[in-house]
């Protein structure tokens, strides 16, 4: 293997879905490129975060139960009676409710690579040349990565990444003051309709194609985001 096959292949190498004869592949090439290792582990201690970020564990209700219990016990009430139970349960469920609802792993995963990787311009393999864009693009039939900007905004480089574990193409584009990415990979799920979600400081956007979904990131508004989304799927 080479840096530019190791590099299409990470993704999946990272998420244990590469064939073993593949895999072993690979960790020939890293044994030997120190570039390729370096940007592998810098690639293992993203997924670490992220990981991080979706698995955390849930707030546990049981804390809010034990006071509400000691309280109902501290005033010598012997049994629990309906009214008490009824208060408990509505003060779990309210509790519940209250949490932080999960954001789904490929939103935080475009968030996290637009933050690290295009807002604190962490060191990548970016391809700026347009011909090699272009070859990128033609992997996923694209007609024209250029096109799928909004008016005033430009090309400026792309690469290859993994989101959720799978390969997807970055592509990033700016104005001269902003940046906002465009993650485009094959159709994995059933169809959904163009929304926005916010992941920290990031606002994401999805849409499908009938062959392709494209995730987008930016730091703007959530207008900005719709508006990214909306023009990249009009050009799609």
């Amino acid at each position: 293997m080479n840096c530019r096959e190791i590099e299409e292949v990470a993704p999946l190498y990272l998420a244990k879905e590469l064939e073993e004869d593949r895999c072993a592949q690979v960790r020939a090439h890293l044994a030997e490129c120190r570039s390729c290792a370096e940007e592998m582990d810098r690639q293992m201690a993203l997924d670490a975060r992220l990981r991080g970020a979706v698995d955390e564990e849930l707030p546990d209700a049981t804390a809010v139960e034990r006071r509400i219990r000691g309280r109902i016990g501290a005033q010598r009430v012997r049994r629990l009676s309906a009214v008490a139970a009824a208060i408990l349960f509505a003060a779990v469920l309210g509790y519940l409710a209250l949490r932080p609802k999960p954001v789904a792993r490929l939103y935080t995963d475009a968030a996290l690579d637009h933050r690290q990787e295009v807002m604190e311009h962490q060191p990548r393999r970016w391809r700026s040349d347009p011909a090699e864009i272009e070859k990128l693009a033609a992997r996923y039939q694209l007609p024209d990565a250029a096109s799928l900007a909004p008016a005033g905004y430009r090309l400026e480089h792309a690469k290859m990444c993994g989101i959720e574990g799978k390969p997807a193409l970055h592509l990033v584009y700016t104005n001269g003051s902003r940046e906002f990415s465009i993650f485009i990979r094959a159709r994995t799920g059933s169809e959904t309709v163009l929304h926005a979600v916010r992941v920290g400081p990031e606002h994401v956007a999805e849409f499908q194609t009938d062959r392709l979904e494209a995730v987008i990131a930016t730091d703007g508004s959530t207008a900005e985001c719709l508006e990214f989304a909306r023009s990249a799927q009009s050009a799609l």
